[in-house]
């Protein structure tokens, strides 16, 4: 008859099995190739205001430029010196206005990931975006990725809405193990504009100039927008 220890032993093992086999999930079958050709469309009039020049600071429009992670783990939401940027925001997403509240809007584009296989709240870093309205920090509202871990690598993205503007940090991730790293900004536009498109959204690739080349990812933002 079995211990309660080996009874525990085997349910660990059987947790370990489960969870590695969650880990090497692969992208969903029926997943969209990032390398599909995307017909651009020309940017909305919400965005040609912000498309003559280059968008420098991150109090000139809604559209957060930066991802950044707190210095410590106590810090003031309001101090920049607290904060340093990690990565580009490369995607503005502009649902339509009709929507509803910032919140239900990005709930609405985030679906579209759903929709493609991708899991929210994946294991990731906590990040955070500057709202200019709040004045402060504020968390990444909406996360989502093609798998839970990424152990072999995945897309990735953090997302946040501000004024009904969706500003997207996306990227593909390397592999989890030695060291979780971002492998591409520009895979990770991609499989946006890729991923969007193939949902019946408007694509404008490389549309807003916000200054933050990072690596491969030459600072031009692809703007989509839901098709009216």
């Amino acid at each position: 008859m079995p211990t309660r220890r080996s009874l525990l032993r085997t349910g660990g093992l059987a947790g370990i099995g489960t969870l590695a086999a969650i880990a090497a999930l692969p992208s969903p079958p029926d997943a969209t190739p990032i390398d599909r050709t995307v017909e651009g469309a020309e940017p909305p009039d919400r965005v040609t205001r912000w498309s003559d020049e280059p968008i420098t600071t991150e109090a000139e429009t809604s559209i957060a430029r930066y991802q950044y992670r707190p210095m410590s783990a106590r810090v003031d939401r309001t101090d920049a010196d607290a904060f340093v940027a990690t990565a580009p925001i490369n995607v503005v997403v502009l649902p339509d206005p009709a929507t509803g509240t910032d919140g239900e809007a990005l709930e609405h584009v985030m679906s579209v990931l759903e929709d493609e296989g991708w899991l929210r709240q994946p294991e990731e870093y906590t990040r955070y975006a500057w709202d200019r309205t709040e004045g402060a920090f504020v968390r990444q509202q909406a996360t989502a990725a093609e798998t839970y871990y990424g152990t072999s690598g995945r897309l990735h993205v953090r997302c946040w809405s501000f004024d009904g503007v969706v500003s997207v940090q996306a990227h593909e991730d390397t592999g989890a193990r030695p060291k979780h790293g971002i492998a591409s900004y520009k895979r990770g536009r991609k499989a946006m504009a890729a991923i969007y498109a193939e949902a019946g959204w408007d694509v404008s690739p490389t549309a807003i100039d916000l200054d933050n080349a990072r690596r491969d990812y030459d600072g031009m933002a692809t703007v989509i927008t839901e098709a009216s």
